[in-house]
């Protein structure tokens, strides 16, 4: 369910007073800052740290700011911010006193409130934000702010309903030589997306960075033209989501710099190209990496340039119920003539969606059997345990995923128990005890993603559990009884879901089963179970 919370992301950018001669090369710094920690009354979140990261290689490949002007920090403090951004200070002045340029980009995905920036428990007044990244004596200054709180599939972004953050940022920010481009408009709400996972404004920028914002060709993009293209992108991506359609906002003032050009797409060694007659809401992807670069509406009449690092990336392309599958090694234009298509599958949705929201699990498990009344009472009549004294089945599991977090479904099991034996008395025959369960029971799961394809989870079941006893005696005649009671069922472990295989993945864990459904004819009950081991290969579709 998504809660409404007011937004809270904006860029700023502001020109100081030069300090060196207009034909100086110019330095440029990015400090970047990411924290997933939720504080007080807030969940964690996902993307914010990978956000990130993602702005800093973006900057890095075509934002002409070298590997040692980048200083990524993610789940930090507010004292390790402060001190960052002193350090930052140190070496712009360096630069200052050298008669030379300098840039600073300042980037934060997180949690926020209404005057602060949330660290986990801590928090970082705005106002001091402010004043301490405005201290720094660079010629150019570029904030971008983009703090989130989680949702459900559209996850909403924002800061508390106490103030409005775009508002408070313009007030706080609004000087001589300032823009702003803020991913929504003061009453509407800032969203992620599960899919791309990052931010529909933060990935759209990137995009845009990357080169699908160059409007005019020129093999570089401006801010101009980075709002234009967040702008537009952001609000198509939105549009149908259960929040709604999200604007990103600019106002800009840079007083005789001219266009500013945030990136150079014309600079990288390896691109994809979108060609001009290509129509359709396109994806890329990088194979490798399992992670999506760039996610876009590609009109017809001019070509598209995304710049990309050299690798092999799958290029999809929806145009209408066709969905076309490009395979690029190294980048290249796409030539929709020698890519695969397919239809596409037909599904319905209300409020969201999930991009596999069933799986099928087949499961083994294996351990040790409980002792109790029952297992005595073999005993006591000359039974003895198998040697290995494990139980061992399979289950077969259905699941469908609810919310981000939660699946609810069903399984069957069926589980082989250690077997029992015994001597007749006076004679070499033997009688043989067999011992089985089946379960038919309803199960609820909770996952939790923790990166690279891979989630914790926690599983609970419960149903009715059907117990079997073969006795072979020693006519070798074999004599069988059902009976039947609850069985329940506990678990946990990690679930591996590798993009490479499309939906194919694998489980790995434990659980505690009790199923107290085998009876003998004297009114003991075997509670059937203890800790088992468990390996899954699971489907999802």
């Amino acid at each position: 369910m998504i809660r409404p919370l007011v937004p809270l992301v904006a860029l700023a950018l502001v020109a100081a007073p030069a300090v060196a001669r207009a034909d100086d090369p110019v330095a440029t710094y990015a400090l970047i800052v990411g924290s997933n920690a939720g504080g007080p009354g807030q969940a964690d979140l996902r993307f914010a740290e990978d956000d990130a990261r993602n702005v800093a290689t973006v900057l890095g490949e075509l934002g002409g700011v070298t590997p040692a002007a980048i200083d990524v920090v993610v789940h930090p403090t507010p004292d390790l911010v402060r001190d960052r951004i002193t350090k930052l200070g140190e070496r712009v002045a360096a630069d200052a006193a050298a008669g030379r340029q300098s840039r600073v980009i300042f980037y934060y995905s997180g949690h926020a409130r209404a005057s602060a920036i949330d660290l986990g428990g801590d928090q970082l007044p705005l106002e001091e934000l402010r004043q301490r990244l405005f201290a720094v004596p660079a010629t150019l200054t570029v904030v971008v702010l983009d703090a989130c709180q989680s949702g459900a599939f559209s996850r909403v972004k924002g800061a508390a309903p106490a103030a409005d953050f775009s508002f408070s940022s313009r007030e706080h920010l609004d000087a001589s030589g300032v823009a702003v481009l803020a991913s929504s408009s003061g009453s509407e709400l800032s969203q992620e997306s599960e899919q791309l996972r990052s931010s529909y404004f933060t990935h759209n920028l990137l995009v845009g960075l990357r080169g699908a914002g160059d409007e005019n060709g020129d093999g570089q993009v401006s801010l101009d033209e980075a709002y234009r293209y967040a702008y537009h992108q952001t609000l198509l991506a939105t549009a149908e989501t259960a929040v709604g359609g999200q604007h990103v906002t600019f106002e800009a003032d840079l007083k005789g710099h001219g266009e500013v050009a945030l990136s150079f797409p014309r600079a990288a060694t390896s691109a994809i190209i979108l060609p001009a007659k290509l129509e359709g809401q396109t994806l890329v992807e990088n194979k490798h990496a399992h992670t999506v670069v760039a996610e876009t509406y590609k009109a017809k009449g001019a070509p598209v340039r995304i710049a990309v690092a050299p690798g092999e990336y799958e290029v999809l392309v929806r145009h209408g119920d066709q969905l076309s599958r490009c395979e690029l090694g190294g980048g290249g234009e796409v030539d929709l003539e020698r890519c695969s298509t397919e239809s596409v599958r037909a599904t319905a949705t209300k409020g969201g969606g999930f991009e596999r929201p069933t799986r099928i699990e087949i499961s083994m498990f294996v351990g040790g059997d409980s002792s109790d009344g029952y297992t005595d009472n073999l005993t006591a009549f000359g039974y003895s345990q198998d040697f290995l004294a494990l139980a061992g089945g399979l289950s077969l599991t259905g699941l469908r995923q609810v919310t981000p977090r939660w699946w609810a479904g069903g399984l069957l099991a069926a589980e082989s128990l250690p077997g029992w034996s015994r001597t007749v008395a006076g004679s070499t025959a033997t009688q043989e005890l067999s011992l089985s369960t089946y379960t038919i029971a309803a199960v609820a799961r909770a996952e939790q993603p923790i990166g690279g394809g891979v989630s914790l989870y926690a599983q609970l079941a419960a149903g009715l559990g059907i117990g079997h006893t073969d006795l072979k005696g020693a006519d070798n005649m074999t004599y069988g009884h059902t009976t039947e009671g609850p069985a329940f069922s506990v678990g946990a472990g990690f679930h591996f879901e590798p993009r490479i295989f499309r939906g194919v993945g694998a489980s790995v864990g434990w659980q505690y089963d009790y199923a107290p459904d085998i009876k003998d004819l004297i009114g003991d009950t075997h509670a059937a179970g203890g800790i088992r081991a468990s390996w899954s290969l699971t489907y999802g579709f």
